[in-house]
């Protein structure tokens, strides 16, 4: 449902099941108890961290919500973070802007991407 509504490809329950179970944090939020917005954090949980699937269906976009989750996702990554560790993601198109309250900053346009500068 939320990659679906983001515009990205499926993925099968087994593996989206199994994505999830891997995942080192994760964020949903309800509303009348259904699930709008979600978030989680993946990598190695040390040297390297993702930001990944920050996504809000569209209903309740401009709402704040994505804001929520990627604060819960960044408490996870600066109590997780020691020094040398890189945390990135892949923006969608267009939504760069958001990541910069965060600190990310793009990435050299051939090398697409975005992380945190130390």
């Amino acid at each position: 449902m939320f990659r679906e509504a983001a515009g990205w490809g499926p993925v099968d329950d087994l593996h989206a099941a199994a994505g999830l179970q891997g995942s080192l944090f994760s964020v949903v939020i309800e509303v009348e108890g259904a699930a709008v917005a979600m978030g989680r954090v993946v990598g190695d949980g040390a040297v390297y961290l993702y930001l990944q699937d920050v996504i809000v269906l569209p209903e309740s976009r401009g709402s704040g919500l994505g804001r929520q989750v990627t604060d819960a996702l960044m408490a996870f990554v600066e109590a997780a973070s020691g020094e040398g560790t890189f945390v990135g993601l892949m923006a969608a198109r267009g939504v760069a802007g958001f990541y910069h309250r965060y600190g990310f900053v793009e990435r050299n346009p051939k090398a697409p991407g975005m992380f945190l500068p130390p």
